[in-house]
């Protein structure tokens, strides 16, 4: 029942409709308003309520306010909450998302609180883009959480996991987790899966976390990492990656058991730091670097994939196994 402000709106439309012209036999003549008469309506009931509605789908969004769009809407004042599906668009400062359903909850002073999509999400923010079964916004402190095949990309950079929580103000950092996949592309960059065109300098970089900090450049994977780049292969428990300005790698710290395969060359170590521009690996903490049957130790090793030289220093010890061939000159050599 509408109280007394409502009854009196309602009242003086009533006294000014002008729907059924007067004469005409409703059940058999009934009223059909055309698109093209939506401008020239007449001023009674339907007449006003149909222009309201035209110019609401044209409607711009002003900054500072947030605009939802979609096919279907059912919104509860009472419970503050409004409930779209089909082609949903949120619009804001900053950025847009996209989803085949939602619902969004309001605060008393009629702010939005916080957005749950679900069917497909789709969020695009400044040169990042994210995509997720699900997902959970909080306007207050402009968190997200992307939940189900959840992909977040841009600069150069794509994570992917279970889950993805990010900011969309802030520090714009990205906490990925379980079975996260980081990709870089570039000249030093990540091998994208699925991806038919990978470029050669792709790296590919698991674990079962990854914090991508965007501002710094840097992404810290944590938990059984696994690097795989054109040039070697890294397995550990931590590994710490910085990228440049154009989001290649810069260069990479492994930490807790790292095994480094590249070429025929075999290193373990307890850290381990990589160059990207030099090629230049660095093995700290007992390492050893295995060649063939050739077994290299000291208190610091120092390789480059490229040109295979290695430096070893201090306490060098080099254990070396001779082929029959390099044997039998070698002593051939010393007899004469």
């Amino acid at each position: 029942d509408p109280d007394a402000d409502e009854w009196k709106n309602i009242q003086a439309l009533a006294d000014d409709a002008v729907a059924v012209p007067e004469g005409v036999n409703e059940a058999t003549n009934p009223v059909v308003v055309e698109a093209e008469a939506i401008t020239t309506a007449p001023p009674g009931e339907f007449g006003a309520f149909i222009r309201r509605l035209e110019q609401m789908k044209t409607v711009e969004r002003k900054s500072g306010q947030t605009l939802l769009t979609g096919e279907n809407l059912v919104f509860d004042h009472d419970a503050r909450y409004v409930q779209m599906e089909h082609g949903v668009v949120v619009a804001d400062d900053q950025g847009t998302l996209e989803t085949e359903r939602l619902i969004g909850r309001f605060s008393i002073s009629n702010e939005v609180e916080y957005i749950e999509a679900g069917d497909g999400v789709v969020i695009r923010s400044e040169n990042r883009e994210a995509r997720a079964d699900q997902a959970i916004y909080n306007y207050q402190t402009g968190f997200v959480q992307l939940e189900g095949m959840a992909v977040a990309s841009g600069g150069g950079t794509r994570l992917s996991g279970e889950r993805i929580e990010l900011s969309i103000k802030g520090d714009r950092k990205m906490v990925c987790k379980p079975n996260a996949l980081l990709e870089i592309s570039g000249a030093s960059g990540l091998m994208l899966d699925g991806i038919e065109k990978s470029t050669e300098g792709d790296t590919e970089v698991r674990a079962d976390s990854i914090v991508y900090d965007e501002s710094r450049r840097m992404a810290e994977l944590l938990g059984s990492v696994r690097v795989r780049d054109p040039h070697a292969a890294i397995n550990c428990e931590i590994v710490r990656i910085y990228l440049k300005e154009d989001s290649e790698i810069d260069w990479i710290e492994a930490e807790s058991e790292v095994i480094i395969q590249s070429g025929d060359r075999k290193a373990i170590a307890d850290k381990a730091t990589y160059h990207a521009d030099e090629g230049k690996f660095t093995l700290d903490g007992d390492p050893k670097v295995k060649q063939g049957q050739n077994i290299m130790t000291g208190n610091r090793i120092t390789f480059w994939h490229e040109t295979r030289r290695m430096v070893c220093e201090p306490n060098a010890r080099v254990l070396l196994y001779l082929d029959e061939e390099t044997k039998a000159k070698f002593l051939k050599d010393l007899n004469e």
